[in-house]
């Protein structure tokens, strides 16, 4: 189906649709309103008529009750009564008759009137036997005065019953005065009304609509309407009996004229509908076929031309309306543009595919797996043919399995298995040159789909010279292993050797101390020898006893530096800053006569062997004071900073410096830059200093100038 014809089906569905709606809801709004408001007429009509059939019997309970009164003082009833009922009392209190009984139930008095003639009349026996039935339940009834609709020989009568009583209350008579509803009566009320009226017994057989209305009189207000046809419309209302018991319901039937006219109306409606919606149909759709249609269609051919000529360069002519369809031909155009770049980027694309494929340094070799295909070498590069000592022709002639070795080829099967499931198959196989030589080949091969057909993509890579640098890392291997084995021996036998120093040490250093305390002891008893020794040989004793004291702590310097090697770290977070005005604090109490100003950095926390840090520190701090006694203004600083590889600590004193260039020398062991007649010491302190340093992966230098200060920085792994 054309677009066309999809539009006219759409518009006349719709239209269709529209005019189904509207007519559905008129019918059921309008014609449900007439509906209502006809019921509501007729259910006005019926309470009036009611009203009239209540006011009747409210005159007839007057006339009885004025009847009743004017007996109650007559001695003789029967003939006062003869004398009251003439003609002129039944007309102008338009009764149909009235009867007296005694307290008996005796008829006394009767007298019957022909209002529509204006005659008297006689009351038939079947009339008179009828209104003597009521009389025992009207006796026994405790009220004095009722009023109703009973039957009376077959046809509905209004009456009202009135007691007469004597003085003492007791019922001398029973004055009952009546009106015929029968049909005359009936057509006067519908010559005035212009309703049909009908009366009917509920005892009797009633019609379908009638039994309803008797259900439905109950629950509204004693008046009912109901539609009967499409022609008429009902009223109903219920008549009681003297003693309150519907007996007979009324019917009231009128024609239904605002139907009929809502039918009209709706038809007109309808065809009014139907012609406007043919001629906006037809509008419509001469407005669609010239703006959209036409415009649309002549879109259709310029793309169908582009399509069959397959040139994505020539472009959609634009309209120009500002529109949707314009809107659609501006983005044909820049599809077109897209279409147009990504076709020149696919060329892009495959010429650099191409470059790649031909000019890369691994071989690339496609083989087909399907039918006559199968093994055969589909596509290659110059670097494949290079590589096995082909031409590209050449080697586009042949089957890979022309260039397998033997042994390759058995396990060729398996390989296009593992390939063909999905597989990316890596592995190290030999291939066969045209000189017939063999190489090795790392090979990565994979399956791929080109037009639907399988085919297997392999990257050969040559590894000769991979493998001749495996085997010679072989042999370099178990040349390093040999040395390793020379190490491990040379490691034992420095261990050896370090164990022998050590017992060295300790055996030198008891064997020493011995006699350096002997000498220690002589020295000093000679000294406080009385009388005191000659100056001279004092002088001499007092050189030797300095000097047991310098080699003693000596002996201590290299037995603490030997123990660094052989002391485990324990690492742990080091508070150095603490340390630092621990040490200062003690040699401001050791040297009280020496003024010299700190400056500490707080905080300054290091990872690292609380033991060992402290004999650093003690030994960089020790210099810094003994280095700047000569100082008018001793300073001490400890800090840190930062620099690319982490934090650069430093202990920096304004003492005697050092020329940079015995830098070198600073850290040997016994070596000093100063002579000991200025500063004391054993030498081995900064060496001692750089070991602990190093045991923890740092490093120390210095920097100094003679006669400015010093200061050693240092880091900490």
């Amino acid at each position: 189906m054309t677009l066309s014809q999809r539009t006219i089906l759409v518009i006349v569905s719709t239209f269709i649709a529209l005019l189904f709606i509207l007519a559905t809801t008129s019918d059921l709004i309008l014609l449900s309103s007439y509906s209502t408001l006809e019921k509501n007429n007729i259910r006005s009509h019926t309470r009036h008529i009611s009203n009239q059939i209540d006011d009747r019997l409210k005159r007839l309970a007057l006339t009885s009750h004025s009847v009743a009164e004017e007996l109650k003082n007559s001695t003789e009833i029967s003939s006062y009564s003869q004398r009251l009922f003439t003609s002129h009392f039944m007309r102008s209190q338009g009764l149909d008759f009235i009867a007296v009984y005694d307290a008996g139930g005796r008829l006394v008095a009767v007298q019957g009137f022909d209002c529509e003639n204006n005659v008297a009349c006689r009351v038939t026996d079947q009339q008179q036997k009828a209104l003597a039935g009521l009389l025992p339940r009207i006796v026994s009834n405790t009220r004095d005065a009722l009023q109703g609709v009973v039957e009376v020989a077959g046809s509905p009568v209004m009456v009202a019953c009135n007691a007469v009583k004597d003085s003492n209350g007791a019922r001398r008579a029973t004055v009952v005065a009546g009106w015929c509803l029968d049909h005359t009566e009936l057509e006067n009320v519908f010559r005035a009304t212009g309703a049909s009226i009908q009366v009917y017994d509920l005892n009797s057989s009633l019609e379908t609509d009638v039994k309803s209305a008797v259900a439905a009189t109950r629950d509204n207000d004693g008046i009912y309407a109901a539609v009967i046809d499409k022609y008429s419309i009902a009223g109903y209302a219920p008549l009681k009996d003297v003693f309150g018991q519907p007996t007979f319901i009324v019917r009231t039937v009128e024609k239904r004229p605002l139907y009929e006219h809502g039918k009209v109306t709706i038809a007109y409606v309808v065809t009014a509908l139907c012609l406007a919606g043919g001629v906006f149909c037809c509008v419509m759709l001469l407005f669609v076929r010239g703006t959209i249609l036409t415009r649309l269609q002549s879109l259709i051919s310029d793309v169908r031309q582009i399509t069959e000529k397959g040139n994505v360069s020539v472009r959609v002519p634009l309209s120009g309306h500002q529109d949707e369809l314009n809107t659609l031909a501006i983005s044909i155009n820049s599809m077109l543009d897209s279409v147009e770049q990504a076709e020149a980027g696919m060329r892009e694309s495959e010429e650099r595919y191409r470059m790649l494929f031909e000019r890369a340094p691994d071989a690339i070799i496609i083989i087909g797996m399907e039918g006559k295909e199968a093994g055969r070498i589909m596509a290659a590069n110059q670097a494949a043919a290079d590589q096995h000592g082909y031409t590209l022709n050449e080697l586009l002639r042949m089957k890979i399995q022309d260039l397998n070795t033997a042994e390759t080829n058995k396990n060729v099967g398996e390989v296009m298995a593992k390939i063909n499931s999905g597989e990316w198959y890596t592995a190290e196989l030999w291939h066969l040159k045209k000189d017939g030589t063999q190489f090795p080949l790392e090979v990565h091969a994979g399956l791929i789909k080109i037009d639907g057909k399988k085919y297997i993509l392999g990257f050969d890579r040559d590894i000769t010279e991979r493998k001749i640098n495996e085997e010679t890392d072989q042999m370099h291997h178990e040349q390093i292993k040999e040395l390793n084995e020379l190490l491990s021996r040379k490691a034992i036998d420095l261990a050896a050797v370090n164990n022998e120093l050590e017992t060295f040490n300790y055996s030198v250093s008891h064997d020493m101390r011995s006699p350096l305390t002997r000498i220690s002891g002589y020295c000093q008893l000679l000294l406080d020898e009385d009388p005191p020794l000659e100056p001279r040989i004092k002088e001499y004793v007092t050189r030797i006893y300095e000097s047991e004291i310098w080699l003693n702590d000596m002996i201590d310097a290299l037995l603490q530096l030997a123990q660094l090697t052989r002391t485990e770290l324990v690492s742990d977070s080091v508070n150095l800053s603490v340390i630092a005005e621990s040490v200062l604090d003690e040699l401001a109490l050791e040297f009280p006569d020496r003024s010299v100003r700190t400056n500490i950095e707080p905080d300054i926390v290091a990872v690292g062997d609380s033991r060992l840090l402290k004999i650093m520190m003690i030994n960089l701090l020790n210099n810094a004071w003994k280095y700047s006694l000569n100082s008018n203004d001793a300073l001490i600083e400890f800090g840190v900073k930062q620099d690319e590889t982490g934090p650069v600590y430093f202990v920096r004193d304004n003492g005697a410096g050092f020329s940079m260039k015995d830098a070198g020398k600073l850290f040997r062991v016994f070596t000093r830059l100063h002579d000991s007649s200025q500063f004391a010491g054993t030498g081995v302190g900064l060496a001692t200093v750089q070991r602990i340093i190093f045991r923890h992966g740092g490093r120390i230098w210095a920097e100094a100038e003679p006669g400015n200060g010093a200061t050693f920085y240092f880091t900490l792994g």
